[in-house]
């Protein structure tokens, strides 16, 4: 598809082909150089759908997250977010890093004027966690995510662990007072096998013995790998089973006294000399279990976060 574009001068008139990618760039100029929002979201919308309809991903997320972007300014935040969630979910499946820590920006904005306490930890989590270790070298304007770099991953960081740590509210910017934790308050996260936060930590729980008979002890080892920029002050872990008379809490010596007169004092418990997960290192620990009476055993892996960061030196 091509557009014609007139020049004129004194002499003659020249015509000029234009490709879809320079008319659409064209036509947003003038849109924004009017100020009319309207026009440039129907164009870009056009854009968006003609890419899609020719399966050409990369333009299609361009212009779509253009249009998300318009929207955010014009205040529609609930078709801005709509938009954001779609893009950043292909940028993930490709792998594109910088592209995704922009979109994650919008998207935490979203949530903050939104006051949606979840989402916003959601999205502040994924960001801090994104394997940027330096500036990328590209100058331009990356919104409200700030420069793709491990200092604004430490930011972003500091941020959400101040939201749901002793500092229950922020003061950031002016729409911080829509994000409060009183202190009677948790934020759960469900992780799952498709999640955006498997990027965050990974955990497992291995069994030293490919076997156990019924009533037989055995050796477990738990292992966590943070991808934070920061160190992470874990209080306590719990280890469940398929057969709960196996199921044990794991608490930080540390922050032993915060945990006392919960669900804790019913159950086994082990105490851990410090649960402090460092960037990018495996904190391994390993407990003996004995298995009940049925032969069919397994187990899952529940943690439970609260407190909690502590800057690295």
């Amino acid at each position: 598809m091509y557009y014609l574009l007139n020049f004129k001068s004194s002499f003659s008139i020249w015509i000029c082909s234009l490709t879809d990618e320079e008319y659409t760039h064209y036509a947003v100029s003038e849109g924004k150089r009017f100020r009319d929002s309207l026009e440039i979201i129907a164009l870009l919308k056009k854009a968006y759908e003609s890419y899609s309809g020719i399966k050409i991903q990369r333009m299609s997320s361009f212009c779509g997250f253009q249009m998300g972007k318009e929207y955010f300014a014009e205040g529609d935040i609930v078709n801005a977010k709509q938009i954001f969630d779609s893009i950043a979910s292909l940028y993930r499946k490709e792998g594109w890093v910088t592209l995704l820590w922009e979109v994650l920006g919008y998207l935490r904005e979203c949530s903050r004027k939104n006051g949606v306490i979840k989402d916003f930890v959601e999205y502040s989590l994924e960001m801090a966690a994104l394997p940027i270790s330096s500036d990328t070298g590209v100058q331009r304007d990356t919104g409200p995510a700030g420069p793709a770099n491990l200092r604004q991953r430490e930011v972003v960081h500091k941020e959400v662990f101040e939201l749901v740590g002793d500092t229950s509210v922020l003061t950031k910017s002016e729409d911080s007072s829509n994000l409060k934790i009183t202190a009677d308050e948790s934020v759960q996260l469900e992780v799952d096998l498709v999640s955006p936060l498997r990027l965050v930590m990974l955990v497992s729980v291995a069994f030293h013995e490919q076997t156990i008979k019924p009533g037989a002890s055995t050796l477990i080892t738990v292992s966590l790998l943070s991808h934070l920029p920061l160190t992470v002050e874990i209080d306590q872990l719990e280890i469940q089973f398929n057969q709960s008379s196996c199921n044990f809490f794991i608490t930080n010596a540390q922050k032993h006294q915060s945990v006392e007169g919960s669900d804790t004092q019913q159950q086994r418990t082990e105490t851990a000399p410090s649960l402090l997960l460092v960037s990018n290192k495996w904190l391994r620990l390993t407990y003996s279990i004995q298995s009940g009476k049925s032969d069919a055993f397994d187990r899952f892996f529940h943690y439970i976060f609260k407190c909690f960061y502590k800057q690295l030196n």
